[in-house]
């Protein structure tokens, strides 16, 4: 099957230009729409300030040239069973990943930028019936947090939410296969959870959307390798998604900057070992800048795998839990639900103390931004953020030109 104009569109743009996107590729794109900035660059019409950014992937092609590089790009994904999808398609998480534009003005996100597209092998997003919960922690795990891990993807996936994370060695690999296992693994694999897990293709259960493993690298790879069968089952239980092309290798920057993606699918952080530079505080940072509850499991004090999850309890930038029935009860107010009004309510009825101090300070003409909004509500800007996304979710507030105000 010929690949769609919307398809080659999504696919060069992918391949053009390195996450996270530089604003002015980010603009171009938002203000002409996929195909026809795809048109302008593959025909060398992009501006300067988006030309110089696409310039070391495209530069000496012609647009033929780049038309067939990106079919190819289609065509490889499809063989994976994977699909491209863009902003404005339907099933697209706009309200999870518009957070990542409103961040990038700051400094603890210099990763921040929502992605352009994305490929994707599986059946939908990260919604589940409850949300998105990403537990997250080190390749090097001990074997407590792997059992630590595990358990809580079993028990969140129990629960309705989805288990979001990296399918990486360790923590990663415990919550996807916890999960997982939660829904089919006990009829259909008996208990068996080791890295061979899910060989054969009954890893999933019809109609139960578990969890999501967002890749560093192309989707047609399997990284690491021995997680081939593992990231194939996420494929039939939930979804694996990546925003770099087809072929594309794994690299240290490209794991940092996915975790943004982790981060912004889920409406919560679970941290459960973490080294002192252990990737997963990156996560965790992103998750709190994006105005996501973040959680640490503790260690023993002696343990190195536990000391970044220590620091991140003592310092108060995660909530301290050890197990599902300390998570529950935080987490049950943050499932998505839409807000029911009874006829003559007020729109602001059953808004939070936070959100409604963010609602109060959005000026009623004009527009400001987060900074002012920060200032007036007297909120860190995490807070504000998480608010606006809620406000925005339920349209009491909107952006223009990057300031807001209420609808």
């Amino acid at each position: 099957m010929r690949p769609t104009h919307r398809e080659i569109a999504l696919a060069g743009l992918l391949r053009c230009a390195e996450p996270p996107v530089a604003p002015a590729v980010l603009a171009f794109v938002d203000a002409l729409g996929a195909e026809e900035a795809w048109a302008a660059i593959a025909g060398g019409l992009a501006p300067d300030e988006v030309a110089s950014v696409v310039q070391p992937r495209v530069g000496g092609l012609g647009r033929d040239e780049l038309e067939a590089q990106a079919a190819r790009d289609v065509a490889i994904a499809a063989e994976s069973r994977a699909v491209l999808v863009g902003p404005g398609d339907p099933d697209w998480p706009e309200e999870l990943f518009a957070p990542l534009d409103w961040v990038r003005p700051y400094e603890q996100c210099p990763h921040a930028a929502p992605p352009l597209a994305l490929y994707r092998r599986g059946r939908g997003w990260a919604t589940g019936d409850r949300g998105g919960l990403a537990v997250v922690g080190s390749r090097a795990a001990t074997a407590y947090g792997m059992r630590v891990a595990t358990e809580l993807g079993g028990d969140a996936a129990r629960f309705g939410w989805t288990v979001v994370s990296g399918a990486a060695y360790g923590i990663d690999a415990a919550a996807h296969r916890g999960a997982l296992h939660a829904v089919d693994g006990e009829a259909s694999h008996g208990g068996r959870l080791g890295d061979d897990w899910g060989r054969g293709e009954s890893g999933s259960a019809a109609g139960c959307f578990t969890t999501v493993a967002v890749l560093a690298c192309g989707i047609d790879r399997a990284y690491p390798a021995a997680h081939r069968a593992l990231i194939d089952a996420i494929a039939q239980g939930g979804a694996v998604i990546s925003e770099y092309p087809p072929g594309s290798v794994p690299a240290r920057h490209r794991f940092l900057v996915r975790n943004r993606l982790i981060a912004a699918l889920a409406e919560a952080t679970v941290v459960v070992e973490a080294g002192r530079r252990s990737g997963s505080l990156n996560t965790a940072t992103t998750a709190a800048n994006l105005g996501r509850q973040v959680f640490a499991v503790p260690g023993l004090v002696s343990s190195a795998m536990s000391v970044g999850c220590h620091d991140l309890i003592r310092e108060g930038r995660a909530g301290l839990v050890t197990g599902w029935p300390d998570l529950v009860g935080m987490l049950e107010p943050l499932a998505p639900a839409a807000p029911t009004h009874r006829p003559g309510d007020r729109p602001t009825d059953g808004l939070d103390l936070v959100t409604s101090r963010v609602h109060d300070a959005l000026p009623a003409r004009g527009a400001v931004s987060v900074d002012t909004l920060a200032g007036d509500a007297a909120l860190p800007v995490p807070d504000v953020i998480g608010a606006l996304a809620m406000l925005r979710t339920f349209g009491l507030a909107q952006r223009r030109d990057g300031l807001w105000c209420r609808t």
